[in-house]
């Protein structure tokens, strides 16, 4: 009974991400799914290529970044709040799975994204629009949320075992990414 419960929680997590990942009135939505092991980088086009999604390897996990196929290297997403003070939902990092002493599960005492991370993207980021540190402005930011959204949904992950006063970091992750963007 136990394996069937946790197989169907499995379906219905996969199930769920999978059922957001859907076109509505006047936009476009493609999936990337994947699973990507401690430091290395994925890296996939979307089903009809207009979009590739990267993870790059850091030192606790990866660094989601958006291009387009001819401009590999401009990250179209970089305008994602936040920017300071508290971890980018694009910095994907074993420690924000973890407690602050890095001996169990997160128990809030790590303020840190999830397992479903939503960013912005744009091709006009780095074109008409950009990131100028605390001068980029509201509006910049809306127009690239206005085009382009993002989850990357994290399905399951392994983590360092726990070791107190040190930081976790990701072993390996199962994600989907869902883009979404006008027609």
């Amino acid at each position: 009974m136990k394996a069937f419960l946790v197989g169907f929680l499995v379906l219905l997590t996969v199930g769920t991400a999978h059922a957001r990942c859907r076109p509505s009135h006047g936009r476009v939505a493609e999936e990337i799914r994947g699973e990507v092991r401690a430091d290395s980088a994925f890296q996939r086009a979307t089903p009809h290529g207009r979009f590739i999604a990267r993870l790059e390897p850091m030192e606790y996990g990866w660094y989601l970044r958006i291009y387009e196929p001819d401009r590999i290297g401009d990250d179209l997403a970089r305008l994602t709040p936040p920017w300071h003070f508290v971890p980018n939902p694009r910095e994907i990092e074993g420690w924000h799975f973890r407690n602050a002493q890095n001996t169990g599960p997160n128990d809030g005492s790590v303020n840190a994204p999830g397992k479903q991370r939503d960013f912005i993207f744009s091709p006009e980021v780095g074109r008409t629009i950009e990131y100028d540190g605390s001068n980029t402005t509201e509006e910049d930011v809306a127009r690239v949320e206005a085009f382009g959204r993002g989850t990357l949904t994290i399905l399951d992950y392994e983590l360092s075992p726990p070791a107190p006063g040190e930081r976790a970091r990701f072993m390996r992750m199962k994600f989907v990414v869902c883009l979404t963007w006008p027609r």
